[in-house]
């Protein structure tokens, strides 16, 4: 595993300067602290880190809306640390993509292991992301190919496969993806008047 970016965050100096501590002698590199709740996402846009690691103790409620906008934007892998296991926490939990958890006391290896996982799984739900996108992406763009198709069937009188030459040459030729050819098709032509 590639050595993390990491920032902390919590009121416990000392557990926190302890995972600083091993995670630094692993390799990692320590970014900053944030020991208030609402400077957290601050630090995190700020610094970019691979990693967050929140000491939670009793403010779980404070953190809740913070983790949902780490967790949302992918803005980093996070590891919360509590004092033990909680009912709310882990129901929590179970509806994010990027969050685990820790119960304190904070063992060397435990950690390692832990950090690990959590990149590893970081890194495949992002290529994940990136696999829906780009097929939504190519999905979106089957669709305006197939809706200027259709104008051009309607308006030049074109076999289905002619109008699909039609748009891919012009790709082609302009060095245009055809997506955009497709959406000139649509606005120059006539939005609506071709097959939805």
């Amino acid at each position: 595993m590639e050595h993390a970016k990491f920032i902390v965050s919590g009121e416990d100096k000392k557990v926190l300067a302890g995972i600083k501590n091993i995670l630094c002698q692993s390799g990692h590199i320590f970014l900053g602290y944030s020991k208030e709740p609402v400077n957290i996402i601050r630090h995190i846009r700020s610094y970019m880190p691979d990693l967050v690691i929140i000491e939670v103790r009793n403010r779980f409620r404070s953190l809740k809306q913070i983790l949902e906008i780490v967790d949302e934007e992918m803005l980093a892998a996070c590891i919360l640390l509590l004092d033990s296991r909680s009912d709310e926490v882990f129901d929590f939990l179970r509806k994010t993509k990027t969050i685990t958890y820790m119960i304190k006391p904070i063992f060397e290896e435990v950690l390692l292991q832990i950090v690990d996982i959590s990149l590893a799984n970081f890194s495949r739900i992002q290529d994940y992301e990136q696999m829906v996108k780009k097929l939504n992406d190519t999905l979106e763009s089957r669709k305006f190919v197939e809706k200027a198709k259709w104008i051009l069937i309607e308006q030049e009188g074109l076999t289905e496969e002619e109008a699909y030459e039609v748009i891919r040459k012009k790709s082609r030729d302009n060095r245009l993806p055809m997506r955009e050819i497709a959406e000139a098709i649509i606005l120059t032509r006539g939005i609506g008047r071709g097959k939805d």
